[in-house]
């Protein structure tokens, strides 16, 4: 009897260490899981217009700081044409795939998507990381007070100019608080010869710079109505009349028909004076394609009058945002922010405010210092005085068709002869139509 119980109780014992020794095994399977989860490595897609050796160069380096992590660096055309990036985005986008990393070269064109509930906001990981984005970076896309992307790049736009014309016209180097009035009589005095005192391009920035620099929105007023009746689009316009009636640019017209690259026109001496952005640095250290020995200068842009507080500024940029149907929101998050911030590869300035800024204009200008002047380009591009009136919450799902509409009244004006006002009552009207369609 006493066999039986020592037996029944080494049984029960037995079963006992059985059940524990498998809960345990669980137990441990169950953490080896969640250890080979964590250590799994992540595939992400980045899907961008753009194809160059740059963009590779900071995915591998990323790769590097991340080895958990996979750039699939996937542009989706192969001519560099946003436009028709954004068609094959959005046909991509409808399909249901996961999107992951997606490029944006305007933040209109990023609210737009973000307004279709197709992108995710990102201000849960700001939060984690401690990080304001007003704060952090020049501009911030926002809709319906949400974060939607980050500002991987950004293009403050300022004025090129020829430093052997200032020279020979025995101009200085204009500095901040200088006007467009200014402007047009620099233009005056530095047209010589077969060489216009300035160029003006076709891109919409060109039609109203004022509306750019210091307006809330160039198209939209707060409360969504079109901004196009604002003195600032009369004053410009007329300004680029008179300029022509100068002769100190080249006719609208001609710059039309022969489809004129902005960059020639100024590398090859054909004009003083370029307003462009800080991207343009590339472009005059690019001697075999722009063959040139003067040195480029460069200024502000100039403000519309004396009374206008100094330092209003366009600020331009690339935008990178995640799919909301992405299932590594955390790690495409981590990837767009690693480009806003890192310093490494440099060809346009970051995004965030917060890098060494003296570094990067230093290799933004590289060994190129006789071409480039580092003084003149440091003052536009980082003087404590600069702020950006532009408010990326007037924006809105139809704010990229409004661009058009300027550019469109701004050819009337210049090629059919109407007046300033007739010009600025087409494009309200245009406006308008375009808003009543889009509610």
């Amino acid at each position: 009897m006493k066999m039986k119980k020592m037996r029944n109780m080494m049984l029960s014992m037995t079963l006992i260490g059985s059940v524990f020794l498998s809960a345990c095994s669980a137990g441990t399977e169950k953490v080896d899981q969640k250890t080979a989860k964590k250590n799994e490595k992540v595939s992400i897609n980045y899907y961008t217009w753009e194809t160059n050796d740059v963009i590779q160069k900071k995915i591998d380096n990323f790769e590097k700081a991340n080895p958990n992590i996979d750039v699939n660096y996937e542009p989706l055309v192969t001519n560099n044409n946003s436009l028709e990036y954004y068609k094959k985005l959005d046909i991509k986008m409808g399909t249901g795939q996961p999107i992951d990393v997606v490029a944006f070269s305007h933040v209109d064109f990023l609210v737009e998507r973000a307004a279709r509930g197709v992108l995710a906001p990102v201000d849960d990981f700001l939060k984690a990381d401690s990080i304001n984005p007003d704060e952090e970076f020049y501009s911030v896309p926002k809709y319906e007070n949400k974060t939607y992307g980050i500002q991987d790049t950004s293009q403050p736009w300022l004025v090129a100019l020829n430093k052997k014309a200032l020279d020979e016209a025995g101009l200085p180097v204009p500095t901040w608080g200088w006007t467009w009035d200014d402007f047009r009589e620099y233009a005056k005095k530095l047209t010589k010869g077969k060489q216009y005192g300035a160029y003006f391009h076709t891109w919409g920035e060109y039609d109203n710079f004022v509306a750019y620099s210091e307006l809330p929105h160039p198209y939209l007023t707060k409360d969504q109505k079109p901004v196009f009746n604002d003195p600032s689009f009369k004053n410009f316009f007329e300004l680029r009349r008179n300029m022509e009636k100068d002769g100190s640019v080249k006719p609208f017209k001609d710059v039309i028909a022969a489809q004129l690259n902005y960059s020639t026109e100024f590398l090859n001496g054909e004009a003083a004076m370029l307003p462009t952005a800080a991207f343009f640095v590339s472009l005059i250290k690019d001697k075999q394609k722009f063959p040139h020995d003067f040195e480029t200068v460069f200024a502000p842009l100039p403000q519309s009058s004396k009374d206008t507080k100094v330092g209003a500024t366009n600020v331009g940029g690339h935008y990178l945002a995640i799919g909301e149907s992405s299932k590594h929101k955390k790690e495409s998050y981590k990837f767009a922010l690693y480009m806003a911030q890192q310093t490494d590869v440099i060809s346009d300035i970051p995004g965030s405010k917060n890098v060494d800024k003296n570094a990067v204009i230093d290799q933004m200008i590289g060994e190129d210092t006789n071409l480039v002047d580092k003084q003149s380009l440091v003052s536009s591009v980082f003087d404590n005085r600069s702020y950006v009136p532009y408010n990326t919450s007037y924006t809105t799902s139809y704010a990229s068709q409004l661009k058009p509409v300027l550019e469109n009244g701004f050819s009337k004006f210049m090629l059919d002869g109407i007046s300033a006002e007739e010009a600025q009552k087409w494009m309200v009207e245009q406006g308008n139509d375009i808003i009543s369609k889009s509610k």
